[in-house]
């Protein structure tokens, strides 16, 4: 008896852990494929610390993450903004002036990507880089 508990407290344990990885945030794959695409990632960007600096306002955290690709003559950026949940990236779409203007249908919109939103910064390259948000979504 005392083993079949003990594998069941097993079992249910990893199936916890499992949910908890699967619940994670999807901005790992989303950087890894930014990265296989030719983007690198710049930090402290004063377009990018603008934008979360109004989110905190709003009590609402966030992570900005500034993807750059360097071309023959522009730069090209991406902006992908990562919040701790995907209730947190609702509330922040629903109460940011900012957020509302860029998404306009939030449940078909190619922005949002579980709990990270895209902001593309270069119209040139915008759908490329919508393209590379989604991919493997």
């Amino acid at each position: 008896m005392k083993k079949a508990v003990k594998i069941v407290s097993m079992a249910l344990l990893l199936v916890a852990v499992t949910v908890m990885l699967v619940s994670c945030s999807s901005f790992s794959k989303i950087k890894r494929n930014f990265e296989d695409a030719g983007y690198k990632v710049v930090e402290n960007d004063d377009e990018a610390n603008t934008i979360t600096a109004e989110l905190e306002e709003g009590n609402i955290s966030c992570t900005a993450h500034l993807f750059q690709k360097k071309g023959d003559v522009l730069t090209y950026n991406a902006l992908v903004l990562e919040f701790k949940s995907d209730e947190d990236l609702n509330k922040a779409l629903s109460e940011s002036e900012t957020l509302k203007g860029l998404v306009k249908d939030l449940q078909n919109s190619d922005l949002v990507n579980g709990n990270c939103l895209l902001v593309p910064l270069s119209l040139v390259k915008a759908d490329e880089m919508i393209s590379v948000f989604n991919q493997g979504k």
